[in-house]
């Protein structure tokens, strides 16, 4: 072990002193920077064990979760099957012996709300009746939202989960549905499907029973996989980020699939704990006593013993490689056993190298110019060293001057980042791919728009010619012809005009479409009141001519919206309102809206024919109607665009209706 002589090291004689008074702050702050590096490296070793306990502590936590979710649901498909086992004995069960049997099943027991049986895929058996009237006819095989799952339990012969989904009854609930098959007729014959068994199990009740409400004080949990998709279905509880957190996950086996759960602690990773603030107050708090100390002992020939020793304990077994070299010689004076450890070398082996030993070839020229004129404190930026094996990594070096044994010298620091830089140069890396990805799609979805003009180009023209040519000799006909034609023949050419007429209204809607996908929309702040009364005043003919009442209570309402294409959604939402009144009224319809903290959400409410909820989706498909084209005329296009635009605006659309009491739709932007 090396020895710093103290005459030379920190202190001279009382007339050195005279000529150097700032040696014993250099000792100090040389001193204390040693303890902040080691502060640092303690505090990432700490760190790193304590969020490691924190992910064992949330794993043990989402195990326990998964299996209580795990064994409700499965204790709930027994409670199925057993059903589905009397079904299969007695086929011909009615609602009163179904009510007897299931009543031990739906009970305060069990989070089962309400089970049914479909015999033929329609359902006929409820329990309990009373509530659930409106579940009875369903039909699976056609219904829109449950049809696929009914099917996959039927096809496969296997119990299926479905959901979480808005149930027909009301609330939110999973659904079990289990298949029926009846024994074989004869010797070595098929089972012949009787029908399902469906049993909705309450989603927060679910989640009672595997006690996750009270995991929720401490983590942040999340679950994906609706219809038992896993990883790849959409969150339907908490919040999609936790998955990107760093989360905690484990798959819930679930029938015929499984769903996936995340966990993240409340506050985050290590926010819970106070070792970062401990660490660093009491590396502060040693270094400023250490540089303290140092600063007095240096002053004193009777201290510099203990000064020497203390400076050798924090070299020797600092964390990070250290080394003292000449700075004539570039010689190796003196390294730390981190050094030694990492680097290979035992001390006698290392002494007797030159600083420059520990570089590469095409190094060694630069670092002897570098080092010649280090002065102070410097940190000399990445470089690579050579370990005893020839390996090689990349490291920092922070470095300052001192007196070792009489000669100058400076003390190196060293920080391995040959990691950190594989990181660095594999992020580099995955970035380039990226770019290129993005340029390859860029240039796809240019092509892409291309085409797609070109189309609209092609519709504008070449389909709309040959309807021109269509009308114009039809029209001819009617003028000049007309005489020579009986009634039934100018009745086939006004149909013939009239159809021409609905072609050419479908091809303006059609571009209209694709014009709303393609143009750029503006989002500026504007008042929706005065918007409204511009559309309005457009309409105002039609208006008179159809008797029609429109009442407007916005009251200054603002939203973040383009306006051409918030017109273009009023005035497709008026015309839906006119169109669709009841026969023989005028129609009255009902402007209104209100705000919150971010959103801005309009109503228009009309006293028309309504619609069956069960189609609320299906209305803002393209081409969907729900009414014959004989009656209410219509291309089947205008929701649909409506729909277009709100999305390309951030805001949304959905409507609320009852048949034969007409319709509100909602709009929600942004404010």
């Amino acid at each position: 072990m090396c020895r710093i002589e103290p005459s030379t090291v920190t202190m001279q004689k009382d007339s050195s002193q005279a000529r150097h008074p700032i040696r014993p702050r250099m000792a100090a702050a040389l001193v204390l920077l040693l303890f902040l590096i080691t502060e640092q490296a303690i505090e990432q070793l700490a760190r790193g064990r304590a969020i490691e306990h924190e992910h064992v502590h949330v794993l043990i936590e989402l195990s326990t979760l998964r299996a209580r979710l795990e064994g409700v649901i499965n204790a709930h498909l027994l409670l199925v099957h057993s059903l589905t086992a009397v079904i299969s004995a007695d086929p011909d069960i009615d609602q009163e012996e179904f009510s007897r049997i299931a009543k031990g099943v739906v009970d305060e027991r069990h989070a089962l709300r309400n089970i049914v049986g479909a015999p033929g895929m329609v359902v006929s058996l409820v329990y309990p009746l009373a509530g659930n009237e409106a579940v009875l006819g369903l039909d699976y095989q056609s219904h829109p939202a449950q049809s696929r799952a009914a099917m996959r339990a039927i096809q496969s012969s296997q119990s299926v989960l479905a959901g979480p989904i808005q149930l027909v009854q009301g609330g939110m609930g999973v659904v079990l549905r289990a298949p029926v098959f009846l024994p074989s007729t004869g010797t070595g014959g098929e089972r012949r499907p009787w029908g399902i068994v469906a049993a909705v199990i309450e989603l927060d009740t679910l989640y009672h029973e595997a006690g996750l409400p009270a995991l929720l004080e401490e983590l942040r949990l999340a679950i994906r996989g609706t219809d038992g998709t896993g990883a790849q279905g959409p969150v339907f509880f908490g919040h999609p980020s936790v998955f990107a957190e760093d989360a905690v996950t484990l798959d819930v086996e679930v029938p015929a699939g499984h769903w996936r759960l995340a966990a993240i602690p409340v506050g985050g990773w290590g926010a819970s704990h106070m070792f970062p603030w401990l660490i660093r107050l009491t590396g502060l708090v040693l270094g400023l006593a250490a540089a303290f100390l140092t600063f007095q002992l240096v002053r004193s020939n009777q201290a510099l013993a203990l000064s020497e020793s203390r400076y050798r304990h924090l070299f020797d077994f600092s964390p990070a490689p250290m080394l003292i070299y000449e700075r004539a010689s570039l010689r190796l004076l003196a390294v730390n056993e981190a050094f030694s450890r990492d680097y290979g070398y035992s001390r006698e082996e290392a002494l007797a190298l030159v600083l420059t030993d520990l570089y590469p070839p095409e190094e060694r020229g630069p670092i002897t110019d570098l080092a010649a004129d280090l002065t102070g404190l410097a940190h000399v930026g990445e470089w690579h060293h050579l370990r005893k094996d020839g390996t090689c990594m990349t490291i920092e070096a922070r470095s300052h001057g001192l007196d070792y044994l009489g000669r100058q010298a400076r003390v190196a620091v060293i920080t391995d980042v040959t990691e950190r830089k594989r990181v660095e140069d594999a992020v580099h890396r995955l970035n380039l791919e990226l770019e290129e990805h993005v340029e390859a799609r860029t240039a796809e979805l240019a092509a892409v728009n291309k085409e797609l003009e070109t189309f609209t180009y092609m519709v504008s023209h070449d389909l709309k010619a040959p309807l021109r040519g269509i009308d114009g000799y039809s029209r001819l006909l009617l003028e000049d012809h007309q005489e020579q034609l009986d009634a039934e023949g100018r009745l086939f050419l006004r149909n013939v005009r009239q159809g021409v007429e609905q072609m050419g209204e479908l091809i303006e809607d059609l571009l209209a479409y694709s014009r709303m996908e393609r143009r750029s929309l503006q989002g500026i702040s504007l008042d929706v009141g005065e918007l409204v009364t511009r559309v309005l005043g457009e309409r105002q003919e039609e208006i008179s001519t159809r008797g029609a009442q429109v009442q407007v209570d916005l009251n200054g309402l603002e939203a973040r919206a383009d306006p051409d294409g918030l017109a273009m959604v009023l005035r497709n939402l008026l015309d839906n309102a006119f169109k669709f009144s009841r026969p023989g009224e005028p129609p009255v319809v009902t402007i209104g809206g209100e705000t919150d903290e971010d959103r801005v959400r309009l109503r228009i409410q009309d006293q028309g024919i309504g619609f069956d909820m069960r189609f609320r989706n299906r209305i803002f498909e393209i081409f969907q109607r729900l009414e014959r084209a004989e009656d209410y005329p219509g291309t089947g296009v205008g929701l649909a665009i409506v729909r277009k635009a709100m999305s390309r605006m951030g805001g949304r659309i959905w409507a609320e209706s009852r048949r034969g009491q007409g319709t509100t739709f909602f709009l929600e932007l942004p404010k």
